[in-house]
């Protein structure tokens, strides 16, 4: 008896033990400023690791604020752009709206400017998960007119389906019912029918993801690379 009463002590004493070094182990497992610094300067060929940018720490997160607003660092704003959208800082929505509002107004774009202008969707639909205010911005650049400046063979029109096809594909990610109710307005106005068959299967893709957010509370993208135009070379 007393044997079996001091095994249940040591077993509770060593769950306590375990309990208080959790936040320490998750502490020690988060990105710290320049693991922060080294995951979106590096090139990702096939996306970021989002199981990598999902580790990123507050004090990374602060960091990815400070990057997104300094010209040093725009080679790499696309990949900066996608870790706010996951990590999701105080203050991410007004500074991806501050990138946005700084673009160029006409004339022609470096490729890391335009390959940014590409993640720019992403990165708000999983901002989304955070920041509900998110959606109308994403909504916004979907049906926004086409961007006066230019980037290689991409101009007018180009543009402005690369925008659309976009937002529609990172509001069919988040799952969310407020980007459900934007594929749908979305859907009601498309007259160009190559839209239309993105938004179909668009639409499948968002009714994917809902179930998944019902079935696991799912808080953002799935597993995987994290959608990252900024990783590859531009077409």
């Amino acid at each position: 008896m007393c044997r079996t009463l001091a095994v249940a002590i040591c077993f509770v004493a060593g769950l306590a033990l375990l309990g208080s070094a959790l936040p320490r182990i998750a502490a020690a497992q988060a990105l710290g400023v320049h693991e922060t610094e080294d995951l979106v300067r590096r090139i990702w060929f096939e996306g970021m690791p989002r199981d990598e940018v999902a580790r990123i720490g507050p004090a990374g997160a602060q960091r990815l604020l400070e990057m997104l607003a300094d010209p040093a660092e725009r080679d790499n704003d696309g990949r900066i752009l996608i870790a706010l959208g996951i990590s999701a800082p105080p203050g991410s929505l007004t500074a991806i709206e501050a990138w946005q509002a700084a673009m160029p107004a006409a004339g022609e774009i470096d490729r890391a400017t335009f390959r940014a202008w590409q993640a720019l969707p992403f990165a708000l639909g999983d901002l989304a998960s955070h920041d509900p205010k998110a959606i109308p911005v994403l909504e916004a650049f979907m049906n926004a007119e086409a961007p006066a400046w230019t980037f290689r063979q991409h101009r007018g029109p180009r543009l402005a389906r690369l925008a659309r096809r976009g937002a529609a594909s990172a509001l069919a990610e988040s799952g969310l019912p407020a980007a459900g109710r934007v594929l749908e307005r979305a859907g009601r106005k498309a007259s160009d029918p190559d839209f239309e068959a993105h938004l179909e299967a668009m639409w499948t893709r968002y009714r994917q993801r809902a179930l998944e957010r019902a079935a696991g509370g799912a808080s953002g993208g799935p597993a995987g690379a994290a959608s990252d135009p900024a990783g590859g070379g531009a077409r």
